[in-house]
């Protein structure tokens, strides 16, 4: 049975991305079963932790195995799970009150629900991209493994802005901090004639956890902006950030409109066809009016 590396040997192979280890990523074994076929695969078992939700309904029936053991791998200890706050279902709840939602897909749907909490307390919204996975098909009659391979697709960083292109709204926002996790998955599915026409006669029946294999947490202004490259010629274009980070033009094209409409960047004209862009003007502190004391210390209007 493989073991997991420690956090600290796992590489960073992508522009833009640092890894940031958890102080419970090592760890290893087991597997996950479904019918009565068990597929071998790597436990998260050490590297999570079990909690008693405390409000049951649609949340938690009708959530996927995917995010279920996401929210188990993010868990800690004193962290509550399906919390009612504010009229509102929280995945997590931290102890130290930061609000925790994982969000596999579709991350335009809490933009409201995430910008409503983060009004009072600090939010993280966690959203999973596919690094690898693997495609395991089952016979429809037995339940065995027919077939497995390496599923065509991989995502990387950059791949979280085909979701932001709808859910700009979470870029820089104020107590709202975005986590990406690069994620090795395997998604189940079966051949049995059941909504199938769009998988070529495959239907999914699961995608499930493997492992995490990194981490990137965006917040503020800064933080987003750190992305890019520090040398990078303004204005700039598609074409000339996607040649600065080792990505396609149509991604660089997303990348700079989810930056332009949370308001990091301002179009800049054009270079040859494409739109050009410049980094906006960071906003200013409000301006706070002073007055003198009777003593003669100047004081903020409003204050004693």
């Amino acid at each position: 049975m493989k073991t997991r590396k420690p956090a600290g040997e796992l590489r960073e192979s992508r522009p833009g991305w640092s890894l940031e280890p958890r102080p419970d990523m090592e760890g290893g074994g087991g597997g996950a079963r479904l019918g009565a076929v068990t597929v071998a695969a790597e436990s998260l078992a050490e590297a999570s932790i079990e909690l008693d939700a405390e409000t049951e309904g649609i949340n938690t029936f009708a959530e996927s195995a995917l995010h279920a053991s996401l929210k188990s791998w993010l868990a800690r200890p004193g962290d509550r799970l399906e919390v009612s706050l504010d009229g509102k279902i929280v995945d997590l709840l931290r102890a130290d009150g930061e609000c925790v939602e994982v969000q596999t897909k579709r991350l335009d749907r809490i933009v409201p629900k995430v910008l409503s909490l983060a009004r009072q307390r600090p939010v993280r919204v966690v959203h999973p991209v596919l690094a690898a996975y693997s495609i395991i098909r089952l016979d429809p009659a037995t339940g065995e493994v027919e077939s497995e391979r390496k599923g065509p697709r991989r995502g990387d960083l950059w791949s979280v802005f085909d979701e932001l292109v709808m859910s700009s709204g979470l870029i820089a926002a104020r107590n709202v901090t975005v986590e990406v996790l690069l994620v090795k998955a395997r998604e189940i599915r079966t051949r049995d004639g059941k909504w199938t026409w769009r998988k070529k006669g495959d239907r999914v029946l699961s995608r499930e956890l493997v492992e995490v294999l990194e981490s990137r947490s965006l917040r503020g202004r800064s933080g987003w902006l750190g992305l890019l490259p520090r040398d990078l010629a303004w204005p700039c274009d598609s074409a000339s950030l996607g040649e600065a980070l080792g990505i396609g033009g149509e991604r660089a094209r997303k990348v700079l409109y989810c930056y332009a409409k949370a308001g990091l960047l301002v179009e800049a004209g054009k270079q040859g066809r494409r739109k050009a862009y410049e980094l906006a003007k960071a906003p200013s502190g409000p301006t706070i009016r002073r007055r003198k004391s009777s003593s003669g210390e100047s004081l903020p209007v409003g204050g004693p």
